[in-house]
């Protein structure tokens, strides 16, 4: 009786020590690959090579591509993830970016589609795509808004307790991204987690044939609290941000991104912006964030040269979205060090890109001169850089500046 007792008393212990010890690792073994190894060539985890990764991603792909999807999937009551698309125009590729979610593993999410005024077959496409998937949701703009505020309305709206960004013309890159991430983000708590995103040139419908293949990859901490994440996310490559802090290679917590779409203003949001928009979202997220993870997972394959309207539009139609940045890092940089040099970095890097000669009194140029009186106003900037962006923007400024 004694020894009966005794065994199922063991049980009970072994069974709670289980769940209390590193419960995260024994239910979900993800395999993170420490930030202090720093491999010639990235991996995916200790099973597989960089070459075997992106076969497999190659293979993912081409059956995204080729093979029918007679699947049909139910509406869930209550996602845990939500899946945000701003779509304009991209009848050749939605299909194959929403294939890439059908074929996850992880299947209880929503996909919220923004269609920004379409005038091709794209309304078509996502329509009948929608009929065999009822987790499918299409918004419709009344008029060409851009992919700020598309993004930010289906953030909006959506019910997931997570949020995952993809462009209409890229792909996910494996088939158990959502599930992976998920648990990561769910088990550690976390309000971010980052991952790899795969860059493909010469797109076409033949995956096996994608040539100039590289990864965007970190190269700082794996884990990150405030103040320390702010600081490290906007740190320069010459005179701008690095790449590797888009918003459409991270999950990231529903209530933070509501938050950060609050703290904005959707009013500012609701401005054409072509450019700079995942600069300026995910600037104010990584401010309100309390934790970031990234993990070495291959994620989203990213697909370079493709007809979108950030590529296509000519130049003085993007200067609108660098200093909306300009705006937003200003207004939430005033309590920050880091940030204030991030701000006079961002100016700096206007004035060198643009020719402002195609400045003529117009929405640019009204909003570039508000918003560096506002900045060359403030306490905190020192006189030197005062000097120097009162020199370079001279016939921008309304206000004496001699301080």
């Amino acid at each position: 009786m004694k020894l009966k007792r005794f065994i199922n008393d063991t049980k009970i212990f072994i069974f709670l020590f289980l769940i209390f010890i590193d419960r995260k690792i024994i239910l979900y073994p993800i395999y993170i690959h420490p930030f202090y190894l720093k491999p010639k060539k990235p991996i995916l985890s200790i099973d597989h090579s960089q070459n075997e990764t992106l076969a497999r991603g190659r293979n993912f792909l081409d059956k995204c591509l080729n093979i029918p999807n007679n699947f049909t999937y139910e509406y869930i009551n209550f996602p845990k993830a939500s899946i945000i698309i701003p779509i304009y125009n991209c009848e050749e590729t939605i299909e194959a970016s929403i294939r890439s979610i059908q074929y996850q593993n992880f299947t209880k999410i929503e996909i919220i589609l923004v269609n920004d005024f379409s005038d091709d077959n794209t309304p078509k496409i996502i329509s009948i795509l929608q009929k065999n998937d009822k987790r499918i949701k299409i918004v419709n703009n009344k008029s060409n808004r851009g992919t700020l505020y598309s993004r930010s309305l289906g953030a909006l709206m959506s019910r997931g307790k997570y949020i995952f960004n993809l462009d209409n013309d890229d792909m996910y890159f494996d088939f158990d991204v959502f599930d992976e991430i998920y648990k990561k983000i769910r088990t550690e708590k976390l309000d971010i987690v980052g991952f790899l995103t795969v860059n493909i040139f010469n797109y076409n419908t033949k995956i096996k044939k994608m040539k100039n293949l590289y990864t965007y990859q970190y190269e700082e901490d794996l884990f990150l609290k405030q103040p320390e994440l702010s600081t490290w996310m906007i740190k320069f490559k010459g005179n701008f941000l690095v790449h590797n802090n888009m918003i459409w290679d991270k999950c990231i917590k529903s209530k933070l991104y509501k938050d950060a779409l609050s703290s904005i203003g959707m009013d500012r949001i609701s401005k054409f912006i072509i450019w700079g928009e995942d600069t300026s979202i995910v600037f104010i997220i990584l401010s309100l964030a309390k934790t970031f993870q990234y993990i070495y997972k291959y994620g989203i394959a990213h697909f370079k040269g493709n007809t979108t309207a950030s590529n296509t539009e000519p130049i003085f139609l993007k200067i609108y979205g660098d200093i909306f940045f300009l705006d937003i890092a200003f207004d939430f940089s005033k309590n920050n060090t880091e940030e204030k040099n991030l701000v006079i970095g961002q100016a700096f890097y206007i004035y060198k890109r643009y020719n402002f000669n195609v400045f003529n009194n117009d929405t640019n140029s009204i909003y570039l001169r508000q918003v560096l009186n506002k900045i060359i106003k403030c306490k905190y900037l020192n006189k030197k850089n005062k000097r120097k962006l009162s020199k370079i923007f001279s016939d921008f400024f309304i206000y004496n500046t001699d301080d």
